[in-house]
């Protein structure tokens, strides 16, 4: 079940201060631009957007760069062809872009076993990361918000950045968030539940804290990075050490646009999941249940906290690579699992894309003929033929980055209703 949609954001009473935040946008999506080209992609008039970006270079939010390559007519004028070529009128432009000294943002993921930290410049660019290696369980609510608060002043420190140009501070879990009151409602990753890490992390900094599940932040980012992908209605279905997904419309999450999708029930009497139920899809498909399974046949190290390394799922693969006929079971079982997972997806949502990303799809070979041949049975035919499926094995760093476009949305419109 899909959680709440965001509510709606207070919307600017000036039509300028609208226009502040389209002209951002379309930098935050596009890239450096000349003026004319802005006119063009908000529909605005070339004056109005000379008059906002010279306020928004004055404000240092913007900066102007190199001169494009086209030589672009920066006094206004539609384009002039001149012969069979169609060239431009006009002194090449100066392009604007977002000004990546404006400030800094924070995103953390925190999911089994790791507390991964990411700071990134106003642009979006990785400024610097770290990685911290620790059992989460082990973790009561106090030693979790102070390890993430440290984390977040030792990158703040080796990349010297002023507290002040701190804008705003993301945080991706795996499992129930209520992105409403920034608490985690409960997370595979602890063995604590209404675990509320916003309010003290926005008492430590002074700055926005917003929260996602972590399926979320990997759809924002696969679909930054294809945009293809964010037309219409994308989900986004994670395959890693959960089963996640993440709802993206027309490019944009909304907060609560998650779905614990990984706890569908298959069979009430079906293998353990780590949620305390049986017979979830996770129980089948995650990382933890195909290597929790094969070590009740095979001599495989003991996972920690139950939840096996990288390199003891690339073991695993190998293994069943090698003709092992009760490996290759499991992941015919897992392959019939996540077709389950897409079939109820685009019965539900009837979505315009489903994206298969996350670690364990590096084992979709495995699972093909049984995910192809069970999602064929499972799904009317008319609805599976609307739907564009898209494979894209991803690292678990996608987390981070997709928090970081997440954070800096909500900074920008932040800022924008500030300037009233």
């Amino acid at each position: 079940m899909v959680d709440q949609i965001e509510p709606s954001r207070r919307v600017s009473n000036t039509a300028r201060e609208s226009n502040r935040g389209r002209l951002v946008d379309v930098l935050r999506r596009q890239g450096p631009l000349p003026r004319v080209a802005l006119a063009r992609s908000t529909g605005l008039s070339f004056p109005a957007v000379s008059g906002l970006t010279s306020r928004l270079i004055a404000e240092e939010l913007l900066c102007e760069t190199e001169t494009a390559a086209t030589p672009w007519s920066e006094d206004g004028e539609e384009e002039d062809a001149d012969g069979p070529n169609g060239r431009r009128r006009g002194r090449p432009a100066v392009l604007l872009t977002l000004n990546p000294e404006f400030g800094r943002i924070v995103a953390i993921s925190v999911r089994m076993n790791l507390i991964e930290t990411l700071i990134a410049d106003f642009r979006g660019s990785r400024v610097a990361q770290s990685r911290l290696a620790l059992s989460t369980r082990a973790l009561d609510a106090g030693a979790l918000r102070d390890l993430v608060i440290a984390q977040i002043n030792a990158l703040l420190d080796a990349t010297e950045t002023p507290r002040h140009r701190l804008l705003g501070i993301g945080i991706a879990l795996q499992g129930i968030v209520n992105v409403d009151t920034g608490t985690t409602l409960w997370s595979p990753a602890l063995s604590i539940t209404e675990v509320d890490l916003a309010t003290p992390i926005r008492q430590a900094f002074g700055v926005e804290v917003v929260m996602a599940n972590d399926a979320v932040a990997v759809a924002l980012a696969l679909t930054a990075a294809e945009p293809a992908l964010a037309e219409g209605l994308s989900a986004t279905i994670m395959v890693g050490h959960g089963i996640g997904m993440g709802v993206v419309a027309d490019g944009e999450a909304r907060w609560g646009a998650g779905s614990e999708i990984g706890h569908v029930k298959l069979a009430p009497d079906g293998p353990q999941c780590r949620c305390g139920q049986r017979g979830c899809i996770e129980a089948y498909l995650a990382d933890y249940a195909l290597y929790r399974d094969a070590r009740t046949f095979l001599d495989l190290p003991p996972a920690d906290s139950q939840q096996p390394s990288e390199g003891q799922m690339a073991l695993l693969r190998e293994r069943a690579l090698g003709g092992d006929p009760r490996l290759e079971h499991l992941f015919l079982q897992a392959g019939r699992a996540l077709a389950e997972a897409v079939a109820a997806t685009i019965s539900v949502l009837r979505p315009h894309h489903v994206i298969l990303a996350g670690p364990g799809l590096m084992a979709f070979d495995m699972m093909r003929h049984a995910y192809e041949e069970r999602l064929e049975q499972a799904v009317l035919p008319w609805l599976l033929r609307s739907t564009a499926i898209h494979l894209r094995p991803s690292e678990s760093a996608v987390i981070v980055e997709g928090m970081v476009r997440r954070t800096l949305r909500v900074v920008d419109q932040n800022h924008m209703e500030a300037t009233e």
